[in-house]
């Protein structure tokens, strides 16, 4: 059976506090780039940061980025939901590092962060 050219891995974090919130999680092996990023809208705040996203040592964002950029949801077509990196981050089952904060936590919930990942980072499409 041939497997997809991209896939979409979900990283899930409670977010319990304002506090700074961390996963580390490994990337699907069977994918050798990470291509883009987007978090679900749903619960967290427009005042959201991404204190950190970190793959092999190295920075995809800046420190403290607004996560309302890359922010998605049923309104935004599905091939437009992810920022999709400039460059393409080599990567097969290396760990990423998430830390979270959203400043104007109110309750309890679920973030969802998705990660497109491929193994022909050339074939997806940037517009």
């Amino acid at each position: 059976m041939k497997k997809q050219e991209f896939t979409i891995q979900t990283i899930d974090m409670q977010i319990s506090s304002s506090d700074i919130h961390e996963v580390k999680e490994n990337l699907d092996n069977d994918y050798s780039h990470l291509v883009g990023i987007s978090i679900s809208d749903i619960f967290c705040s427009d005042k959201s940061i991404l204190d950190l996203v970190k793959v092999k040592g190295v920075d995809l964002l800046p420190d403290k980025f607004e996560a309302i950029h890359i922010m998605s949801s049923k309104h935004i077509a599905p091939n437009k939901r992810f920022y999709t990196l400039f460059e393409p981050v080599e990567t097969r089952g290396d760990e990423i590092v998430i830390k979270f904060s959203d400043p104007d936590y109110s309750s309890v919930y679920n973030l969802q962060i998705h990660l497109l990942l491929s193994n022909k980072p050339e074939n997806i499409k940037r517009d």
